[in-house]
């Protein structure tokens, strides 16, 4: 069959604040504390002078659009990326409009949900993913969990059942099917599937996900609209 040549790429990163103390100094008084976020987000492009970064996301759900700005340029990024990164607001403010200092970016697996079956994905569930956590921010479906390391070709990504999609609860399934059953170690990574096409239909009050999960024993996860 037809596979989906992906990278997926190796991330270890906690999406929680993190306290980063600075050195004590000789009596022994900590400096002062300055707050690292860690966030997925989308990479918007450079700034209006072409040079800098800008990302967007929201921090959960509905949450309002935030928009972060760096005077680093990053290269090699499309506009639309998916990312994860480490900063610090300028402002001392979390969650809010603003410049940061960026300390680190990465692409994570990324891109819009396939609204299409196919048969290749019929083993949608023969290899299983260690599920840590899933949540929605805006028309994204974001997943930290852990897959069976391998340098072949998989298929991963998040796809809709076309029955369903007139529903009020479309459905989709998260389809994981390495190139053979591999017995191997596995890896932590982050992915990140725009729903956006089915999310804003009028008709829709939600959507549900089926995942082939070890760890949480979830079948599937719910996520519904916050009207």
């Amino acid at each position: 069959m037809t596979r989906l040549a992906i990278h997926l790429r190796f991330l270890v990163a906690i999406i929680i604040p993190v306290l980063l103390t600075a050195c004590s100094d000789e009596d022994g008084v900590d400096g002062p504390v300055e707050m690292q976020l860690w966030d997925i987000v989308t990479y918007e492009g450079s700034g209006t002078s072409s040079k800098g970064s800008v990302f967007t996301f929201r921090q959960v759900d509905d949450t309002p659009l935030i928009t972060l700005t760096s005077p680093l340029t990053l290269t090699d990024v499309d506009a639309g990326t998916r990312m994860m990164i480490s900063y610090i607001p300028e402002s001392g403010k979390a969650y809010t409009d603003g410049p940061i200092k960026l300390l680190s970016a990465a692409k994570i697996n990324c891109g819009e949900a396939k609204t299409e079956w196919k048969e290749e994905y019929n083993d949608w569930n023969r290899d299983k993913v260690y599920l840590y956590s899933a949540w929605r921010s805006g028309t994204y479906i974001n997943f930290h969990l852990r897959l069976t390391y391998s340098t072949d070709p998989r298929i991963f990504t998040l796809v809709l059942d076309p029955a369903t999609r007139e529903s009020e609860m479309p459905e989709f399934y998260l389809v994981h099917i390495m190139a053979e059953p591999t017995d191997y170690h596995d890896r932590a990574y982050f992915a990140s599937f725009d729903i956006a096409e089915i999310w804003n239909l009028p008709t829709v009050s939600g959507v549900i996900v089926h995942v082939a999960d070890t760890n949480l024993n979830k079948d599937t996860l719910t996520f519904y609209k916050n009207n």
